[in-house]
């Protein structure tokens, strides 16, 4: 990962840290149903989409990146592999710049084969198309890596559209699912919203409604109930705050599709990650709107256990407005009375948690979170360090 922008937050962060109860206490949450039922909602981007009906048969509508292959049939058949550049255009022999992207290859023929009628009597072309580069998508989660013939790529991993595609035809593209893949809580990530997608419905009923056809940078997400152990905080701007459960390979984007998506407040480009490095809690900032169009997908990191993920309403400045923000909402999460007993950053923000077990004083009851921050005493000098009392975060230890 690369770490610009990194912020020390030696606090809010150790909250997190320290809390880890058994992983199968976590209830894991879902997206609000009405969010995840509005599959007729769902939005389609033309300048998306990898097909278009042609008299009733969807064809594979060429973009930039993409290669082609041209033949001028003659007595010597000219072959060429031709790719559609950033612009769109193709150049073949004596021919330039003749727009490619948003046409099918048939269509492609008939404008190519017209150009060529200025310099040859009757041109022949074959257009056919040698490589799928313009539209990507995303698939992750519980998919198996198969070996086939020829090498070709499996499990998760990006993959271009090949025309009218619909998420089980790339679920089998890739290689199918895992024996433990839970096919009724598939996520799908389109835009800054996630719905979940019922595939174990389409393979019982033939209902392929929730069986929805990809569009160019959707993210797929399929679970697996195996190796559920990761609890990731997931805080902010996204339409199911909650604490959840997951597996050893989770994501960023995944975490985030599980968590409803984004709301509309949300700022893309400043999504914060909090974790513990080398045992100091550190703050990362992400550009979310990077990572779901494919120029920083690098940046979709895999995510830790006890890792915070908070999206913002608005852009975070210094560490004070960073805790502002965030700590009403882990007070309602988190179960305030619990973690207030616990907290305390090693670094000088404090929060009065009443008066220490056993005195009598008014002295403010702080200490350390466990692995996070070396013993905090009393503020009073007369007093002893607080020894650690039975508590859940202890427990978690």
């Amino acid at each position: 990962m690369k770490k610009s922008r990194i912020t020390r937050w030696a606090g809010v962060a150790a909250l997190a840290l320290g809390c880890g109860g058994p992983a199968q206490q976590v209830t894991l949450g879902m997206p609000p149903a009405g969010l995840a039922d509005e599959l007729d909602l769902l939005p389609y981007a033309p300048e998306l989409q990898s097909y278009t009906e042609v008299r009733g048969v969807p064809e594979y509508v060429l973009g930039a990146g993409d290669v082609v292959e041209v033949v001028l049939r003659g007595i010597e058949p000219l072959r060429e592999e031709v790719p559609i550049r950033a612009d769109g255009n193709i150049s073949f022999g004596l021919v330039e710049n003749v727009r490619a992207a948003g046409r099918t290859a048939a269509e492609l023929d008939e404008a190519l084969t017209e150009e060529l009628r200025h310099f040859l009597r009757d041109p022949k072309l074959d257009i056919e198309i040698a490589e799928y580069k313009s539209r990507m998508v995303s698939l992750q989660g519980a998919i198996q890596k198969v070996s086939v013939v020829g090498g070709e790529k499996t499990g998760p991993g990006r993959y271009p559209l090949k025309g009218k595609t619909r998420v089980l035809d790339l679920i089998l593209e890739a290689g199918g699912t895992t024996p433990d893949a839970q096919l009724d809580r598939v996520q799908l990530i389109r835009g800054d919203f996630s719905y979940r997608l019922d595939l174990q419905r389409v393979l019982s009923t033939g209902d392929q409604k929730q069986n929805v056809v990809l569009q160019a940078e959707d993210f797929i997400f399929v679970p697996g109930i195996s190796l559920q152990s990761k609890k990731v905080i997931v805080l902010g701007e996204v339409r199911a705050p909650n604490v959840y459960v997951f597996p050893e390979d989770v994501s960023l984007l995944e975490a985030l599709g599980q968590a409803g998506g984004l709301t509309e407040t949300a700022i893309k480009s400043d999504i914060r990650i909090i974790r513990s490095v080398e045992g100091a809690p550190q703050m990362f900032a992400l550009n979310y709107e990077q990572m779901v169009s494919g120029s920083a997908l690098e940046k979709n990191i895999p995510l830790e256990s006890n890792d915070i993920i908070f999206v913002p309403r608005s852009f975070i400045g210094d560490l004070n407005d960073a805790i502002a923000k965030i700590n009403p909402l882990l007070d309602l999460l988190l179960i305030p009375a619990t973690y207030r007993d616990l907290y305390t950053t090693g670094g000088g923000l404090r929060y009065d948690t009443g008066q220490p077990p056993g005195t009598g004083g008014t002295t403010v009851f702080t200490r350390p979170l466990p692995g996070t921050a070396k013993p905090v005493a009393l503020v009073d000098s007369t007093a002893k360090p607080v020894a650690p009392a039975d508590s859940t975060a202890e427990q978690a230890e």
